[in-house]
C-alpha cells in the first residue's frame, strides 16, 4: 500500500519556521513527535519506523524518518524523483488526468477482473455506490460484448468520481455499498485521517484546514494533479484515482501529500504526507501514511492489522531506501522505466 495526502501553502511556512529552529536531529525528531531516542539509530544509517497512532479500528498507520546527509536544497530535487510513481513496483499503468472522460480511456480491464464488475453485488469485492452497482448489472443484462460495455462503465465510473471530488471536495464522494445495506463512506473515513494528523494540525493549521475544505482555500504556490493508477494488490488489477499535492517552501524545501479518494478493492481511501526537514546534519526526511480498509474488522482484527503494519512498512522502507542511495550517493534516483501494461 502506497500513498501521501495533501497539504496547503504558504501555510507550509509556518513549518519551516518551526522547523528551522530544529538545530538538530533531537530537536527535529521532537518537533514531528518522535522520541529523543531514535536520534542515534537515525544517525547511524537506519530508517526509523514508528508507531502513529490510527484514525479507527479499521486504519492502518505507518510513520518513517531518515537522515541525508546533505543539504535540503542539494535533496530536493532528488527528492521529487524518489517520489515518482514507478518506482512502487505494483504499478502496472499510471495516466494523468487532465479533466476529461478521454483521459481514462486507457484504463484496462482484463476479462476475469470484467466479469467481477459484470457480477457486482454490495459487498466488500469491488468499492461501488448502489448507482454505479446497477450500471454494471445494466451493461450485463443488455447483451452482446458485455467485457465491452464493462469496460466503458468503468472508465465512465472512474471519470464521474474525479469529476465530483475535483468540484466539490471530500462532500461529494459517493458511499461504497456493502453488504446489508450498510455503507463505507469515503469522505468520513478520509476526514478522520485528516483529524488525527497532529503534525500539520499543530505546525501548518492552514494547510490542515485546506485539506479539509478542499477546493476552497487553494494557495497560490500550490501544485496539484490528479492521476489514475493501475496496480497489482492481491493478483488484481486495482484502480485508484489520485491526488497528488505539492507546496515549496523555504530555500528548495517541498511537502507532497498524495489522496487516493477512490480505491476499487482491497482498501478504501488512502492519505501520506511527507516532507523534508533541515537539520545541522543534513536533512531529515519523515513520512506518515495512513490507509483505510475493511479487511481490519471482524474477528482477529489486531493480527490483521499488525500484519498489515508490517506489510506496508516493508514496501515503503524499500521504497525509502533506494530513494536514500540515491541521496547519499549525491546523484538523480533513476526513474523507473514506464509502467508495464
Amino acid at each position: 500500500m502506497r500513498r501521501v495526502l495533501r497539504f496547503g501553502a504558504l501555510v507550509l511556512s509556518c513549518l519551516v519556521r518551526a522547523a528551522a529552529a530544529a538545530a538538530d536531529v533531537e530537536q527535529a525528531l521532537a518537533f514531528v513527535g518522535l522520541s529523543a531516542d531514535a536520534a542515534s539509530r537515525i544517525r547511524g544509517g537506519d530508517i526509523v519506523l514508528t508507531d502513529v497512532a490510527p484514525a479507527s479500528s479499521h486504519e492502518l498507520a505507518i510513520g518513517l524518518a531518515f537522515l541525508v546527509e546533505r543539504p535540503l536544497a542539494d535533496v530536493s530535487a532528488d527528492y521529487r524523483a524518489a517520489l515518482d510513481m514507478h518506482v512502487d513496483a505494483q504499478v502496472r499503468a499510471l495516466a494523468r488526468v487532465h479533466g476529461t472522460l478521454a483521459d481514462f480511456a486507457g484504463v484496462a480491464l482484463p476479462a476475469d477482473e470484467a466479469a467481477r464488475y459484470l457480477a457486482a453485488r454490495p459487498g466488500d469485492q469491488l468499492n461501488l455506490s448502489a448507482d454505479e452497482i446497477a450500471a454494471f448489472q445494466a451493461a450485463a443484462a443488455a447483451g452482446g460484448n458485455a467485457h465491452a460495455r464493462a469496460q466503458q462503465v468503468l472508465a465512465q465510473v472512474l471519470f464521474e468520481r474525479y469529476r465530483a471530488y475535483a468540484a466539490h471536495g471530500l462532500d461529494a464522494l459517493a458511499p461504497y455499498a456493502r453488504a446489508g445495506g450498510d455503507v463505507r463512506r469515503p469522505s468520513e473515513e478520509l476526514r478522520a485521517a485528516l483529524a488525527a494528523g497532529v503534525l500539520l494540525r499543530r505546525y501548518a493549521p492552514p494547510v490542515w484546514q485546506m485539506l479539509g475544505a478542499y477546493p476552497q482555500g487553494k494557495p497560490a504556490n500550490l501544485d496539484e494533479r490528479f492521476y489514475v493508477v493501475t496496480y497489482e494488490l492481491n493478483d488484481r488489477p486495482n484502480y485508484a484515482l489520485r491526488h497528488r499535492l505539492e507546496v515549496p517552501f523555504g530555500d528548495g524545501g517541498i511537502v507532497v501529500v498524495d489522496r487516493d479518494f477512490y480505491v476499487s478493492h482491497g482498501y478504501n481511501t488512502s492519505q501520506a504526507v511527507s516532507g523534508l526537514i533541515p537539520v545541522a546534519e543534513g536533512t531529515m526526511v519523515f513520512y506518515r501514511d495512513r490507509v483505510s480498509t475493511d479487511q481490519l474488522r471482524g474477528f482477529g482484527s489486531s493480527l490483521k492489522q499488525a500484519v498489515g503494519r508490517r506489510v506496508m512498512a516493508s514496501r515503503l522502507t524499500a521504497i525509502l531506501q533506494r530513494s536514500r542511495a540515491c541521496f547519499q550517493a549525491a546523484t538523480m534516483c533513476p526513474l523507473a522505466a514506464a509502467s508495464p501494461g
